[in-house]
């Protein structure tokens, strides 16, 4: 079987409209009695197979425009995920949750963990527990290893392109009429006719993740409510979205037997009472501002939160400072932005705010000093907050705007919040190492960071850069080369596999 169709047939049978939301916990955890479905065809495509064909498919989703490069999304995705993971049947992946610019209430699985969530359904979700619903329902799916199941059942059909139904996908995510007909054009023929025939199957497969996040809901402390009502806000809305996004990427239904059983399920669990954190209010706020690209929406996003602040008190009151402050940064309204974040701070000491004061603080500085004053406050913030990798990364982008790239590249190499496994962590160092004039150490980590995304060719072009640079010590030469000869042969490995 081809790598290419493996992936194809993962990418179209798991995008389609999600139904869920949240659940509550006690200390007991729910056991729904759920059949091990997921251990089928784990003989057919391994955990690492998965992980490293979604890391292929990554590097075409990180290129496209709706997918959000933002800190403070991303890092409470992955919070409010691994508070659910924990709690998770699953042991076998490493989850990646990521925010996508798009204003439809969905979210997708890609094979190995990476878990995407629209911009709409986070900002849609009357609470923390109708979006945990949501991702819990998708941790679902991958635990149960949905994928290596679906590839299973349709090993003598793998007519599909990687290329295709990625543009597919990418096409209809992008919403609005035009870009549901180029999706279902794209998905014409046999595409179309063998993702249709999976339906039956996919519903159970939507079932089953229903149960399996309800259970991990649950266990994580969630309102069981919350799935309910997000299930019968997409019911009442899902004429609106099959009309958006054609029906290939809807192999999941949101269907009255599936509401029904959801409902019927909550109703047998006790009810619990879950808080929302202030950081979700927030992030809903942020996004609000972020899924507007023009100044005009900014603007009336601006006028909107301002009308709502008149009557605002409390921490409502200070959520819609904070907005206004990342609606004032979008337009360029430096002043305005710190004086925002400054009021915003009554509703915490969230990271999330104390992020946006330190960046806000220095936009506005007139003088040197006020810049030093804004970069002290900086590093102050990550000794309240010492693992947030968005913390260290507001740091270290103060650091590159003061030209501080040798204190930058130190900060990095000994500190403890940025991963080396993150591609982030490459790309902050190569841009550092360019500004110094250190060739081979640029191209070294640039080829790192396009390894991690999965992009071993585009690897092997910047190590080979640095290789011709030459211009590193006799440890850093070492180093790249070592490096190059193991992307090569991963290369050669790739395409091997890729003709079979």
């Amino acid at each position: 079987m081809r790598i290419k169709a493996w992936i194809s047939l993962a990418a179209a049978l798991m995008t389609g409209l999600l139904p869920c939301s949240a659940m509550s916990a006690g200390p007991t955890a729910l056991d729904l009695n759920l059949p091990s479905l997921g251990t089928v065809a784990g003989a057919e495509l391994s955990p690492a197979d998965e992980r490293a064909f979604g890391a292929q498919i990554m590097t075409q989703v990180r290129s496209d425009p709706t997918f959000m490069s933002d800190p403070e999304t991303t890092e409470y995705l992955n919070r409010l995920g691994y508070q659910l993971v924990s709690r998770a049947n699953t042991y076998t992946y490493q989850f990646f949750f990521f925010p996508i610019r798009d204003a439809s209430l969905n979210a997708f699985a890609l094979p190995g963990g990476y878990i995407a969530v629209h911009s709409g359904t986070i900002i849609s979700a009357k609470n923390e527990s109708e979006l945990a619903g949501v991702m819990g329902h998708e941790i679902g799916h991958v635990s149960q290893r949905h994928i290596a199941r679906m590839i299973e059942g349709q090993k003598s059909n793998m007519a599909i392109t990687l290329g295709s139904l990625l543009l597919a996908i990418l096409a209809a995510r992008a919403g609005g009429s035009s870009g549901g007909h180029a999706a279902a054009a794209i998905a014409m023929g046999s595409q179309a006719a063998m993702i249709q025939s999976q339906l039956n199957y996919s519903q159970d497969a939507e079932r089953e993740a229903d149960r399996v996040g309800l259970q991990t809901l649950y266990n994580a402390g969630f309102d069981p409510r919350g799935m309910e009502s997000f299930f019968e806000r997409l019911q009442a809305n899902n004429r609106l979205y099959e009309s958006a996004a054609p029906a290939y990427l809807s192999t999941h239904p949101l269907t009255i037997e599936r509401l029904s059983d959801m409902e019927n399920r909550t109703r047998q669990l006790p009810v619990r009472m879950h808080r929302d954190s202030i950081d979700f209010r927030l992030i809903q706020t942020r996004l609000t501002v972020l899924q507007e690209t023009t100044f005009d929406g900014w603007y009336k996003v601006q006028k909107e939160f301002q009308r709502r602040l008149a009557s605002a008190k409390g921490v409502d009151a200070a959520v819609l400072e904070y907005g206004l402050s990342v609606v004032s940064q979008q337009l360029r309204q430096a002043d305005a932005a710190y004086q925002h974040a400054q009021a915003a701070m009554k509703a915490g000491t969230s990271s999330i705010l104390v992020r946006n004061l330190c960046r806000t603080e220095y936009n506005a500085a007139k003088t040197a000093a006020q810049k030093k004053s804004a970069v002290s406050r900086a590093k102050k913030a990550l000794d309240q907050f010492p693992l947030s990798a968005m913390m260290a990364e507001s740091y270290v982008d103060l650091l590159y705007d003061e030209g501080r790239h040798q204190d930058l590249i130190n900060f990095i190499r000994n500190g403890s919040a940025l991963s080396q496994t993150d591609p982030d962590y490459h790309a902050l160092l190569a841009r550092s190492y360019e500004k110094l004039g250190k060739r081979s150490l640029q191209y070294l980590h640039t080829g790192e960071m396009y390894a991690l995304v999965g992009s071993t060719e585009a690897a092997v072009y910047q190590l080979s850069l640095a290789q011709k640079a030459s211009d590193g010590d006799f440890y850093t030469m070492s180093e790249v080369d070592a490096r190059l000869r193991e992307l090569r042969q991963q290369l050669l490995i790739e395409r091997e596999r890729s003709q079979k």
